[in-house]
């Protein structure tokens, strides 16, 4: 029984072989297949003509099988050049769009310049240290006119408190002399009315 399938396999296989050796029928097999089948005469081939049909037939029909893959092969061709095409202006398309991302990134516009986003960074923060300079600069010179002004007044208190003490210590001084000037006066009216 194994020798039976064994050999049905065997069998098998060969035909498989067979078969797939005869699709494999190319022109030129065929060419020599023509030429060896043919009869000769004085230095010539007689062919059958069934098989020279037979032949020129195939010829044409791979012929066609050719013309019709190098067409497919061309529209496939163009195709791939078209979609290469396609997809090199869609790179360029986003090569540009992605540099100018950079550039906005990278850049900033202001009152119609550009510039590059450090420099105008550094531009800012050198403004913004200056104003904190000047800043600082007019609150020490406010605060000293504040402190100079306090100092004024103080003093002009001092002042005018003096001013008033020596007021009123001219004017008791004034008193003090009228009184004087009047007791002197009066000494001397009685001596006066005496005379005369």
């Amino acid at each position: 029984m194994k020798k039976r399938f064994t050999l049905a396999i065997v069998l098998c296989a060969f035909n498989i072989v067979g078969f797939a050796q005869d699709n494999t029928n190319t022109i030129d097999s065929q060419f020599n297949t023509l030429l060896n089948e043919s009869t000769n005469w004085q230095n010539s081939k007689i062919v059958q003509l069934d098989k020279l049909q037979q032949l020129q037939k195939n010829v044409n029909d791979s012929l066609t099988k050719l013309h019709l893959t190098i067409v497919n092969n061309k529209d496939a061709s163009q195709e791939h050049k078209d979609s290469v095409e396609a997809l090199t202006a869609k790179l360029k398309v986003t090569q540009d769009s992605l540099q100018t991302s950079l550039t906005k990134t990278t850049n900033i516009e202001v009152l119609g310049l550009s510039s590059e986003k450090s420099t105008f960074l550094t531009i800012i923060w050198a403004i913004i240290g200056v104003l904190i300079i000047l800043l600082g600069v007019i609150y020490y010179r406010f605060k000293k006119s504040f402190m100079d002004i306090k100092e004024v007044k103080s003093k002009l208190t001092e002042t005018e408190e003096e001013l008033d003490e020596l007021r009123k210590s001219s004017l008791e001084r004034e008193q003090k002399i009228r009184r004087q000037l009047q007791d002197e006066i009066n000494k001397n009216k009685p001596v006066e009315e005496k005379k005369i």
